[in-house]
């Protein structure tokens, strides 16, 4: 039995390495062929004002023929997640490379979605054809699929906890604590993963993401405490606001029939929105840095519209067949309407931006202890209790968490 969880934990280590090579290589292709195709080209070319819609429209007839030809990929993180619990893999047959293929186009023709998404479907796929050729149990295999999940988010969140974390929010979901064994693979394969993807994605010099994001001075200040519930309910808010798009704008996509349409609809939305800023389009992992840092450079009418309007491309591109990822779209827009809801404060405002993310991210994720994991390393280490702490009272169910299994 400890040859076989030693034999185990090697295969975790080493699966996690390759989990964040993976991420890193597929992030890296995505960031030279987008700098190419958004600013290399343009630069090159001095292309007029319109670029974006022409580019995008082009996008959209790759997305449509994907749509038509290989089916609504890539799946989304729930979708993968799900398949993971009802069948313990994630299906790389036919599957694998039309996964990468379409996240690709994607995520190079500016669509306002994350990569998380597609990355969960590509490690998890991989990593069930590797599991598929090891002499080892159903249970086992299963394990390592579900291992692999919480690497890559651990990796592409620079969260190497987040696993741990998954695992948590999903034993409350099912009330049943993970083993003590499993905790600690988790952690194993998180933080291989975070290192190997760190490494290599330095490797392929890919910029720094929004784990380098730069927030108003965030001293203490006990009178804040004050504002702390009214920045939570200023956030949830606000999660309804990022959701309930996607909801009524899915709906009204169910109308267009045709899926070329859909994709068109959603490419000249991309490139209408990109004309009002670059800062609509992708994922807004890396222009965050960008945005932080010279935020009092733009007016609250521009970041407000920004800050509203970005989740409309979000939904609109979710539901025409760009599909990907809302995390990090969820991120950035959180983080902008934080700062407008504190302009007109002075002070140290840092910490009421951090409660009103946390607040937003973790009704928008569902996940408390994931959420929180992924915000430890983004913002200031002192405010991790409240960090979770508003993750909790955010969660409808955050009273489960404490109750031990019947």
């Amino acid at each position: 039995m400890k040859k076989l969880t030693l034999i185990f934990g090697v295969y975790t280590l080493l699966l996690g390495i390759l989990v964040g090579i993976i991420a890193a290589l597929f992030l890296g292709l995505v960031h030279y062929s987008t700098d190419f195709l958004w600013t290399y080209l343009p630069n090159k070319f001095h292309f007029s004002w319109y670029y974006p819609i022409f580019i995008a429209l082009i996008g959209s007839l790759f997305v449509g023929m994907i749509q038509l030809k290989l089916g609504n990929l890539p799946y989304s993180m729930h979708h993968n997640v799900a398949e993971v619990k009802e069948t313990g893999r994630i299906e790389y047959r036919k599957r694998l490379l039309p996964t990468i293929f379409s996240a690709w186009i994607i995520l190079t023709f500016g669509a306002s979605v994350g990569p998380e998404a597609a990355l969960i479907g590509i490690v998890g796929g991989t990593t069930t054809w590797i599991i598929d050729h090891l002499k080892l149990s159903m249970t086992h295999k299963e394990e390592l699929v579900s291992l692999s999940i919480g690497a890559i988010i651990s990796s592409i969140f620079f969260a190497p906890f987040s696993g741990l974390a998954e695992e948590i929010d999903t034993s409350n979901q099912e009330k049943k604590m993970p083993k003590n064994s499993k905790l600690l693979l988790s952690l194993i394969i998180s933080f291989s993963a975070l290192s190997s993807f760190l490494w290599f994605k330095s490797f392929l010099k890919v910029p720094a993401s929004i784990f380098a994001i730069r927030l108003p001075d965030t001293n203490w200040s006990w009178w804040f405490i004050l504002l702390f519930i009214p920045t939570i309910i200023l956030g949830w808010l606000f999660s309804v606001y990022f959701q309930q798009l996607q909801v009524y704008i899915s709906k009204a996509a169910s109308y267009i029939k045709h899926k070329m349409i859909a994709a068109l609809i959603g490419g000249l939305s991309i490139g209408l929105f990109g004309i009002i800023s670059s800062f609509m389009l992708f994922s807004g992992e890396h222009q965050l840095i960008e945005l932080t840092a010279t935020v009092k450079d733009y007016s609250i009418l521009f970041l407000l519209i920004i800050a509203l309007l970005k989740p409309v491309l979000v939904a609109i591109c979710l539901a025409t067949g760009w599909n990907g990822g809302a995390i990090f779209p969820a991120i950035f827009t959180s983080t902008i309407m934080g700062y407008i809801v504190t302009f007109w404060m002075t002070g140290p405002v840092g910490f009421l931006i951090i409660v009103f993310v946390a607040a937003s991210c973790t009704k928008i994720v569902g996940k408390p202890v994931l959420t929180a994991s992924i915000l430890l390393f983004i913002f200031p280490l002192q405010f991790f209790p409240f960090i979770l702490l508003t993750a909790f009272i955010v969660n409808k169910n955050w009273l489960v968490a404490f109750k031990k299994p019947a």
